[in-house]
């Protein structure tokens, strides 16, 4: 890999082409490595994160890995209607970061109010704290990822399992789809909808590690 050379990001001059009740059109000037000044026009989500411009700014969500033991591994899922795709989604359970809010904190909270499980222990949840980009051509807001591992046994009954969802959340249901062959599963679920559901792009590359894994570290097919 060549050195990554500093680009000089004119912060000051940033404008705002347009806006919304939560995301906002902006034009970005920076200057190459020929030092030409260039444009960029990027999405930012309109909350207090963005109000400065260190890179924890673009930190304002959190997506959670949960893996239920059946006893056999399977990966818990949402599904759930976006309109800017005009289709289902297949993703992973997730959720915006309040102000000053712990990481840790917004993934329990959203987990639950989500999928209904509770995370008693904390201490429980493996936080990777490096930042994810989520679309970097498109937008600033970036995330971290929470894993979570739980014992069906620990957890109440299912029907006692409730999400607690918010009214824009109408659509909102969770799956359990095996960690084994889980992007057969995945395909399988997506090809018997006749196009109204898509998977999230995080969730495929998930899946498709798993697959290389097995592939072409474990030698199978």
């Amino acid at each position: 890999m060549l050195p990554l050379i500093p680009v000089e990001q004119e912060t000051e001059l940033k404008e705002t082409l347009g806006q919304g009740s939560w995301l906002a059109l902006e034009k970005v000037y920076y200057k190459d490595n020929k030092q030409i000044k260039r444009t960029w026009e990027r999405v930012i989500r309109k909350s207090n994160h963005n109000d400065d411009t260190t890179i924890s700014s673009a930190l304002d969500a959190v997506d959670i890995h949960a893996v239920l033991l059946t006893p056999l591994p399977e990966l818990l899922l949402v599904v759930q209607y976006r309109p800017a795709i005009q289709r289902y989604c297949i993703e992973f359970p997730s959720g915006l970061i309040d102000k000053n809010e712990d990481p840790i904190d917004a993934a329990i909270r959203e987990f639950q109010e989500e999928t209904g499980y509770q995370v008693k222990d904390k201490n429980s949840i493996k936080l990777h704290k490096s930042i994810v980009s989520y679309e970097p051509g498109l937008t600033n807001s970036c995330c971290c990822i929470a894993q979570i591992t739980i014992h069906c046994d620990e957890q109440q009954k299912e029907e006692k399992i409730k999400q607690q969802l918010e009214p824009d959340e109408w659509s909102l249901q969770t799956i359990r789809l095996p960690l084994k062959n889980l992007m057969t599963h995945l395909l399988e679920l997506e090809n018997t909808h006749d196009g109204q559901l898509i998977i999230d792009s995080r969730v495929h590359a998930y899946a498709a590690g798993l697959l290389a894994h097995d592939q072409l570290l474990l030698g199978k097919t």
